[in-house]
């Protein structure tokens, strides 16, 4: 009786660790397939987002805070460099009509 409870323990302790087995080489290969889906999902989403950023970057319509503020200002110092541009060649049409005619000066 002890040697047949010997050898059920025996054979149950083999099974269990064939099972053992099993189990680790099945969750490594899990574990590998996660890590390949995980690189292959990381890729492919940091390429459409690079895409879509370039695209948009590209279109003029770059979805960001921080680039339509400084699309603004941009556009205001291109406004006020017009301005300030005129402002001078006002001032040059000034001074020549000036040192043209000094009689008018009085």
């Amino acid at each position: 009786m002890t040697e047949g409870l010997m050898r059920e323990i025996n054979e149950a302790y083999t099974k269990l660790s064939a099972a053992s087995e099993g189990l680790a080489e099945a969750d490594r290969e899990l574990s590998e397939y996660v890590r390949r889906v995980r690189v292959d999902n990381a890729e492919a989403l940091l390429e459409a987002k690079n895409e879509r950023t370039a695209n948009l970057y590209l279109e003029g319509m770059l979805d960001t805070d921080e680039h339509r503020a400084l699309k603004e200002a941009r556009d205001r110092a291109e406004l006020d460099h017009g301005h300030a541009r005129r402002e001078v060649e006002r001032l040059h049409l000034v001074v020549r009509l000036l040192a043209a005619n000094p009689e008018g000066t009085s």
